[in-house]
């Protein structure tokens, strides 16, 4: 992700980043969070809980050893998303950025949607489909190309139509291009009621 031919590294830190400057960040989850792009930008004086989670438990390992001296309500969880119900947790802010194209959105919006703050909001980034450019790009990494079968890219309006029948509704909508040539859509989502 770091690579100059795929940059989305940056990218997602930023969008992250953006976030948690602009949204009620009290507690804060990271679905898919890798090994931490962008946790850098954590306030411990204004983010008072942060949960984590990830299914790799080798980015989880890299994640600990950067920032469990750093972020004091730092909560790691080890788990498949699809099987994950929240232990009756709630957020203020939830980020998925670049999740929903490898788990059936559906549902797991259903769950997200319970694990809203009332007020809370859900920053998503998503990879929008280009006939142009290829989903996976191109790299000196073979192993990327694992991903392009299962990666399944939704339209944007797709998805939104996904988080109303969940309960949640747009209220804000980006779109950015990369040098790569990709482009993705970031939206911002609350509770219906």
């Amino acid at each position: 992700m770091r690579l100059p031919e795929v940059d989305q590294w940056s990218f997602l830190g930023d969008m992250l980043k953006e976030s948690l400057g602009k949204y009620d960040s009290r507690s804060f989850a990271y679905l898919g969070c890798s090994t931490g792009n962008g946790l850098e930008y954590i306030r411990n004086d204004k983010t008072h809980k942060v949960t984590a989670i990830d299914i790799n438990p080798e980015y989880l390992s890299i994640l600990r050893n950067r920032y469990q001296g750093k972020i004091p309500n730092l909560e790691i969880v080890e788990t498949n998303l699809n099987d994950y119900q929240g232990n009756g947790k709630r957020y203020d802010l939830i980020f998925a950025g670049l999740l929903f194209e490898y788990l059936a959105p559906g549902p797991l919006l259903k769950k997200i949607s319970t694990w809203l703050e009332n007020a809370g909001v859900m920053v998503v980034v998503l990879q929008l489909q280009d006939k142009h450019v290829k989903k996976v790009s191109d790299t000196p990494y073979s192993s990327l190309k694992r991903l392009e079968p299962i990666m399944n890219l939704i339209s944007d309006q797709n998805f939104k139509l996904l988080a109303k029948e969940s309960g949640m509704k747009e209220l804000e909508d980006k779109r950015f291009t990369l040098e790569s040539g990709k482009s993705f859509y970031v939206g911002v989502f609350g509770k219906t009621s």
